[in-house]
């Protein structure tokens, strides 16, 4: 993505390397460094949830469709395929909700993995779970979806979608990776 920060970028070798160090702390170390960590991620998870505050994403509709031209690596060949349009329209009865975006806002989570095998930081959503087990932040994540209304699955409709997750993890990341660098670095020396 073109997101990313200016600035110094952290080597994520180091940062792994640094992490994986964090286990080799004393108790009466690691213990404030992990809460120092952890506190970390609440600004990146403020500003999602922020987005998730903010205004409801308008209706669509579908408009028609055009015919695209695609490549298929497999076979060598080009074909065409027909691609829906979309434009947007005010929603029919606005204020009726399911809870969903206080569901997904309540099953953000931000954590610090210093495993033997496994050493990183981690941005994640446990969201609200459909009857099939899926996440239904994933698909609110998406620019368009295609739901029943309210259950009912004779009507569907189309939604556009309200990406909260990955832009506020790419404009934090960079400071993030600084911060936790920082601390670590801080604390390996005072041991």
């Amino acid at each position: 993505m073109s997101d990313q920060a200016t600035g110094a970028v952290p080597d994520p070798e180091s940062l792994r390397r640094l992490i994986s160090k964090l286990r080799e702390f004393p108790p009466a170390v690691r213990t404030p460094v992990r809460r120092e960590l952890r506190a970390l991620g609440a600004p990146v998870i403020d500003a999602q949830k922020a987005v998730l505050d903010g205004e409801l994403p308008r209706g669509l509709v579908k408009t028609g469709f055009r015919h695209k031209i695609v490549h298929s690596k497999r076979k060598g060949k080009f074909y065409t395929v027909k691609q829906n349009t979309y434009a947007e329209r005010d929603v029919k009865r606005g204020g009726r909700s399911t809870g969903m975006r206080s569901k997904i806002k309540a099953g953000l989570k931000f954590r610090i993995v210093a495993g033997k095998t496994r050493q990183g930081i981690e941005f994640k959503t446990t969201g609200p779970k459909g009857a099939d087990g899926f996440n239904k932040a994933k698909f609110w994540q998406k620019r368009r979806f295609r739901h029943p209304v309210f259950g009912r699955r004779g009507q569907f409709v189309d939604q556009a979608g309200q990406p909260f997750f990955r832009a506020p993890v790419i404009q934090g990341r960079e400071q993030l990776l600084r911060a936790t660098e920082d601390i670590i670095t801080r604390a390996a020396q005072e041991t």
